[in-house]
């Protein structure tokens, strides 16, 4: 049984033209998957995705964290989850400036609260991947937070668990 199987998000629905094309492009990788599943995945993968890209690059290990974050979140196959983070990266690099509200709006509305806060505590997997979340992708990160309706309270909860990976608190080259 699947994750998302369990949680009771396994319901159809049918395909909104109003959809993000984001959204509409990462589903279509997941077409095994029942649709709100395959559209709950796409949503959570393309956040991911619009973190390791705050910083106008994404690296290696970026993408490397946000499979291994698919896996086990989604119960994805190793190969599949990286297939989907690329496509991921791919739909928030094209559709980045008119999707990314409207994808998290979208998954505010399909999670419940402690899916909201794995989502989270994701995002920061992934910005800190290298081992240093930079300020744009800590605000990043607080944005796609408020947007999906996680209090402030929750977020600095979460954002604690890396902190030291936040380059805000690290000292500066001359300081070492």
């Amino acid at each position: 049984m699947s994750l998302f199987r369990f949680l009771g998000l396994a319901a159809e629905a049918a395909p909104d033209a109003r959809e993000p094309a984001s959204l509409r492009e990462i589903t279509a990788r997941l077409s095994s998957l029942p649709a709100e599943d395959a559209r709950f995945v796409a949503a959570f993968a393309y956040l991911l995705a619009r973190v390791a890209g705050a910083d106008l690059d994404t690296a290696s290990r970026e993408r490397d964290t946000m499979a291994q974050r698919l896996e086990s979140a989604a119960g994805l196959e190793p190969d599949r989850a990286a297939t989907l983070a690329d496509a991921a990266i791919a739909a928030a690099k094209t559709h980045s400036a008119s999707d990314d509200h409207l994808v998290a709006r979208a998954y505010r509305g399909m999670s419940s609260d402690d899916e909201r806060k794995l989502l989270v505590r994701c995002l920061y997997a992934v910005a800190a991947a290298d081992a240093s979340i930079t300020t744009v992708e800590d605000n990043e990160i607080f944005e796609i937070a408020t947007e999906i309706g996680l209090g402030r309270k929750d977020v600095v909860a979460l954002r604690a668990e890396f902190r030291e990976h936040l380059a805000v608190l690290k000292a500066l080259p001359r300081e070492r």
